[in-house]
């Protein structure tokens, strides 16, 4: 355990295409789930954690996002802006300058989780080792993961890199949330990437650990995924 993480970045710079029509007018990160913004359930989280700056980016229909961040409570906010989007590991490279020397937190913002006791972000920061890790990603079993669809999880979730694996939840799914190191970043190229670029690095030299999630999890990238979503939530 290396102390509190102080920083996060929350990827919010994606098109939606899979949302329209609603993201015709609107970035996805603001489209309604069970009565509010979709990004304000991880930013809720963030605050409760006792994160205080939050980096994230933003490109489609950008002035909406930042307008929203800015009247956000009790979150200091750097906004990493790109023309297009570069993807989620190229909008981190982006952000490096923003993000310091520390370790910090990595969400999606089409993610919603739900902790059972312990809070998931304390439970990772709690597990986290720079020494032995360069990224920790949360994980989710896959019977229990509302919204998801198919991935390549199981080529990063392996019984030999998870803390607490339990053959009775696997098959895992990657979460959408994560602790990085930034000197990962440093080499990575620019432009357009996936994530999964630095996550198959880290991979190969034993610095990707994995944490499985105890409590609800959606992912709401679809209408028919917010739908389900809210009927969980509406029903809590």
């Amino acid at each position: 355990m290396q102390g509190k993480i102080k920083t996060a970045m929350v990827l919010a710079a994606g098109y939606g295409t899979r949302l329209k029509p609603l993201t015709d007018r609107m970035p996805k990160p603001l489209v309604s789930v069970a009565g509010k913004p979709m990004i304000e359930y991880a930013l809720d989280n963030l605050k409760a954690y006792g994160i205080r700056q939050v980096v994230i980016n933003v490109s489609h229909f950008k002035e909406q996002l930042t307008d929203y961040v800015s009247a956000f409570g009790g979150l200091a906010f750097k906004i990493s802006e790109e023309s297009e989007p570069l993807e989620t590991g190229g909008g981190l490279k982006k952000a490096l300058p923003l993000l310091g020397n520390d370790p910090f937190f990595t969400i999606n913002s089409d993610i919603i989780w739900m902790d059972d006791q312990q809070s998931a972000l304390d439970r990772l920061a709690h597990f986290w080792d720079e020494n032995k890790m360069d990224v920790l990603l949360l994980t989710q079993p896959k019977a229990k993961a509302m919204g998801h669809d198919k991935g390549e999880d199981h080529l990063f979730i392996k019984p030999g890199n998870t803390i607490d694996w339990d053959d009775r939840e696997a098959p895992y799914i990657i979460a959408g949330i994560g602790i990085v190191h930034p000197r990962i970043l440093l080499n990575a190229p620019k432009g357009k990437f996936s994530v999964k670029v630095l996550w198959h690095q880290a991979l190969n030299h034993n610095r990707l650990a994995c944490l499985p999630h105890h409590g609800l999890w959606f992912q709401t990238g679809t209408i028919e995924d917010i739908k389900k979503a809210e009927n969980h939530l509406t029903r809590r």
